[in-house]
């Protein structure tokens, strides 16, 4: 394995909106290629030429925007297809999302006058830091309409597609490369790409395929950029803060409960003593409930 010391290691975290989407939508022949080869990969078909359709400014993260990139192209053939990196589980639904997402690509390509024959096929797809679905250990899923009773399929023009990061499967060796399929070497590379330990692994993925090595050069570019370590700090406090805030709340959460089943237990400790005869004022000093607390349990007010 090579000895790569964490110093001297300067590559981007691609799991990063900014850095994801900087990948893929350079303009550049590297960066065009590096995209038709994860499009091709995500949805299981050739992308033989796909234009990406820009929302934000590719080449600079403005500081005042929320971390909300999305990469949104159309293919040569009308089909449509949204990308998104989401680094961080941000504790809302995120299936909805893609459903929400997805439809309104679908209903993007219509016009007035239009047949149900211009529906053009559409994809939401989603790189997933974090495990969405915990009842299924596959890595990936590619979502359509179907029937729950047998699984019939509507038009299958509506598709989501996720690649929960966390599930991969562990790869050690250039024969676990060889045998991986190309989606998943995809789903190696954004996941590793920047683990000092994993360099022989990613280089081996990237000789592997084509589209890798050019988005692998790619992120070597961009990390030569300062102004993306900058924003990429920035980010990651972000995700540190929240994640802080998760744990607090949880944390007063468990405090609340505690304090609660305490209280319930003081009260029920109260009434069997009052049954038992104790005068209410001793009851209130031995189990610390205010004298107007154990007349009420009493019911003298």
């Amino acid at each position: 394995m090579t000895n790569i010391s964490k110093k001297s290691f300067h590559i981007l975290n691609p799991r990063l909106d900014p850095n994801f989407k900087a990948i893929f939508t350079q303009n550049t022949q590297a960066s065009k290629i590096a995209l038709k080869s994860f499009l091709s990969a995500a949805i299981g078909r050739d992308v033989k030429e796909v234009t990406v359709v820009q929302n934000e400014d590719a080449s600079f993260y403005k500081f005042q925007r929320a971390v909300d990139y999305d990469i949104n192209c159309e293919f040569s053939d009308g089909t449509k297809a949204q990308v998104e990196m989401q680094g961080f589980d941000q504790q809302y639904d995120y299936g909805k999302r893609a459903e929400y997402y997805a439809a309104r690509l679908v209903s993007s390509v219509m016009e007035v006058g239009d047949d149900w024959n211009s529906v053009a096929q559409a994809y939401q797809i989603s790189v997933l830091d974090f495990v969405f679905d915990r009842g299924n250990t596959s890595p990936i899923h590619h979502y359509q309409m179907a029937d729950l009773s047998d699984g019939a399929r509507l038009s299958g023009r509506l598709n989501v597609i996720f690649m929960e990061l966390p599930k991969l499967p562990k790869v050690v060796s250039s024969d676990d490369v060889k045998n991986l399929p190309s989606l998943l070497k995809w789903c190696k590379f954004l996941k590793e790409a920047d683990n000092p330990g994993s360099q022989d692994l990613i280089r081996a993925i990237a000789e592997s395929e084509d589209g890798i090595m050019k988005a692998s050069d790619t992120l070597k570019n961009i990390s030569d950029d300062g102004w993306r370590w900058v924003i990429q700090g920035q980010i990651e406090g972000k995700k540190r803060d929240y994640t802080s805030g998760l744990l607090a709340a949880e944390r007063r959460g468990r405090a609340a409960g505690l304090e609660q089943g305490m209280r319930q237990k003081a009260f029920e400790t109260a009434e069997k003593l009052l049954g038992d005869g104790m005068p209410p004022e001793k009851v209130s000093s031995y189990c610390s409930i205010p004298l107007e607390e154990v007349l009420k349990l009493k019911g003298e007010i």
